[in-house]
């Protein structure tokens, strides 16, 4: 395997550096957004537990990685201030938490998008090095131009490869941020309605 990588050139550096990248951050995202990951209703039951404690409002969860839980802290925190204050507050959280959660995603998405040009400049490549081949040697035939053609056609491959797999990361990773979001909206929602109701 190694072998028939190494035969698709030099555009095989940039594609296994895209690779390493999208793997790295597919374990990386995965590990936080699991740990995000929470249910709304578990989250409001907790703090309407927080909220019922006479006297001390209970925690602000400062150190919960979850976006629902963080909004629910927020809004503890500022029990007791104006519903326009603690609104504005609320939106403010929900954007800080929809750009941690994209942190990296953009780099996965530019991967997705460049792979395969990268991928058809090795097959140009390969193309030129079949005609210098034909060239040097003055005729054309299978044993000429294999070694180029097998060059465009593995870095051809490879870049579709890479760009298939990190569509498919940046994808799953855009649908669990938009869940995770709705699901801090939800939260921040009922926070509101629970700590400064209209009047």
């Amino acid at each position: 395997m190694w072998e028939l990588l190494k035969q698709g050139g030099v555009v095989m550096y940039p594609l296994g550096l895209c690779s390493l990248l999208t793997v790295t951050i597919l374990i990386e995202r995965l590990w936080r957004f699991s740990r995000a990951d929470r249910d709304p209703q578990a989250v409001l039951s907790r703090a309407r537990a927080a909220l019922a404690k006479s006297g001390n409002p209970g925690p602000v969860w400062p150190d919960e990685p979850a976006p629902a839980t963080r909004v629910a802290g927020v809004a503890i925190a500022g029990k007791g201030r104006s519903r326009v204050a603690l609104e504005d507050e609320l939106r403010a959280t929900l954007s800080a938490e929809n750009l941690r959660l994209s942190a990296h995603l953009g780099i996965v998405g530019t991967i997705g998008n460049i792979s395969p040009f990268i991928g058809l400049f090795g097959t140009v490549l390969g193309i030129i090095r079949a005609f210098r081949d034909i060239g040097q040697v003055g005729a054309a035939g299978p044993a000429v131009v294999a070694a180029g053609i097998s060059e465009a056609l593995i870095a051809t491959a490879a870049g579709l490869c890479v760009a298939i797999s990190a569509v498919i990361v940046y994808n799953l990773f855009i649908v669990w941020q938009g869940r995770l979001s709705r699901r801090a909206e939800i939260v921040a929602s009922e926070m509101l309605n629970l700590v400064a109701p209209e009047v």
